[in-house]
Parts: structure tokens; C-alpha cells; sequence
């Protein structure tokens, strides 16, 4: 990895145009905490559970110990993934995802947040042709239960914020994982495989994604593939195009969160 942070124009990311890039063991260091990551969160386990109350539960709950225990889900996921960050590339690495934020970057987080709605709004329309059987999925019981009452929207909305943040992190080191890949064995020099490289990385990281959202309690590739997947596209787009990681995550959070707070308001 380079000694100095790479300029805007250039991709300030855990890779570079410049030599040298993050060696192989870099790399295992992240996907290594990623795939740990998943088995921590996405597969049932006792740790799992604890951190993701029943509906009941969180329903009809008042306790302060449920909220920090519904938080600190979030703050161990985000931690891990950013732990990652720093145990493979160290300070400089964290620095690089999160160069100085610009006035244009504000316009583009709200440009490529509303891509994002959209590109998961086509991929429902696509999963719903997706022969698939229900599955009871306990994640979705803070969803449905944030809607009671504004205290557990604000509490759901601490932990999707960490979340969503460690998602999109660990999506945008796949794709990097994968870009500098791609670098090593396609020949650059020739035409149009640059843009090739790019092209597949950003296919195959948005799958990689949708293999995340893949779990034992949400057991359908297919469906997340359109669900998951069709949102992974324009996260990365707009991480390549302002190279700072703050645009798909504050993108995909603000709109999302506005929407849910105005269900609420309207069905207060």
C-alpha cells in the first residue's frame, strides 16, 4: 500500500493507481473478517439472537437494557469492519475511505441515494418473479416494530445506521478486493479491458453482497441477488465517482429513514 494518501482525482481507496498496492495478506486480513462477520450476525446463533429481539419483544418492551443491547449490535458490526480496516492497512487505510468532504459531495449523496431507492424499487419488482417460500425472518421484526412508536424508530435508526455503514464498507472492500484483482491478471494495456475490469469487479462484488443477505433465515439467493444486489450498483457507483464511502452510506440512510418517519407521521 502507498506511503501517501492518494489525490481526489485519483481512487483514495485501500488500492491505487500507484504502486505499491495491498498485498494478498491485506486482502485476507478483510474478506477473513467479512466471512467471521457474517457467520457472527447472519446465521443462527446465540449471539445473533440475543442482539435481534422478537416482535413481542420489542414491541412491548421498556427497558433500557433491550435498546443498548438493539445498539450495540450495531456498533459491534460497524467496529468489526472498520477493525479490519486497520488491522490490514492500518490509520492510513481508515483515512483513505473517508477523504475531506466537499459541497458537490452533499449533491451526490442525495443523487445517488435516490438511484439507490430506485435501482431497489426495479430489483422488488424482479424479485417478486422469483419463485421462492416463506421464510420467518426475525430481523424483520424491528422493522415491522419501529413502526409503533417513535422511541423505537429512533432506536432502529442508531442500529441501521451502524449497520448499513459496515455494509456498505465491507461492500465497497469486496469490490476493491476484487478490482485489484482483476488488475493482476487482465492485461491493462489493452483496449477496452480496463473498463472490463471495472465492469466485472462491480458485477461480481454486488453478487458477493447478495451472497451476505443470503442467511438460513433469508435462504433465497435469487430474490436478494434482485433485492440486494440491484441496490449494490449504484452504492459503488457512487463511491467510485467521489471516492469517500460516507456518499452510498448517507445516500442509502437519509432517504431511507425520511421515508419510514413519514409512514409513521401519517399513520400517527
Amino acid at each position: 500500500m502507498t506511503t501517501n494518501p492518494s489525490k481526489r482525482r485519483l481512487w483514495p481507496s485501500l488500492y491505487s493507481e500507484e504502486e505499491p498496492v495491498g498485498d494478498i495478506n491485506a486482502w485476507i486480513k478483510i474478506l477473513a473478517t467479512i466471512w467471521f462477520i457474517y457467520l457472527l450476525f447472519n446465521t443462527k446463533n446465540p449471539l445473533s439472537i440475543y442482539f435481534t429481539p422478537s416482535l413481542t419483544e420489542f414491541q412491548m418492551h421498556g427497558s433500557l437494557g433491550l435498546d443498548i443491547r438493539v445498539i450495540a449490535a450495531g456498533l459491534l458490526f460497524l467496529g468489526l469492519v472498520l477493525g479490519s480496516v486497520w488491522w490490514a492497512f492500518g490509520g492510513l487505510g481508515l483515512r483513505r475511505l473517508f477523504p475531506q468532504w466537499r459541497v458537490r459531495d452533499t449533491f451526490l449523496t442525495l443523487w445517488y441515494g435516490l438511484l439507490t431507492l430506485i435501482f431497489n424499487g426495479i430489483g422488488r419488482l424482479f424479485a417478486d418473479f422469483v419463485q421462492a417460500h416463506y421464510v420467518d425472518n426475525s430481523s424483520s421484526a424491528l422493522d415491522i416494530g419501529e413502526m409503533a412508536s417513535w422511541h423505537n424508530y429512533w432506536i432502529v435508526t442508531v442500529r441501521y445506521i451502524l449497520m448499513m455503514a459496515g455494509q456498505v464498507i465491507a461492500l465497497i472492500l469486496i469490490f476493491l478486493a476484487l478490482y485489484q484483482l482483476g488488475k493482476r491478471f487482465l492485461p491493462q494495456n489493452k483496449r477496452f479491458i480496463p473498463e472490463l475490469t471495472k465492469f466485472l469487479a462491480n458485477i461480481l462484488a454486488a453478487l458477493a453482497y447478495a451472497g451476505l443477505m443470503t442467511t438460513p433465515i433469508n435462504p433465497n439467493f435469487m430474490q436478494n441477488v434482485w433485492l440486494s444486489g440491484m441496490q449494490a450498483i449504484p452504492m459503488l457507483w457512487a463511491y467510485r465517482h467521489t471516492r469517500n464511502v460516507l456518499v452510498p452510506i448517507l445516500g442509502l440512510i437519509i432517504l431511507n429513514r425520511a421515508f419510514i418517519a413519514l409512514l409513521i407521521a401519517f399513520s400517527a
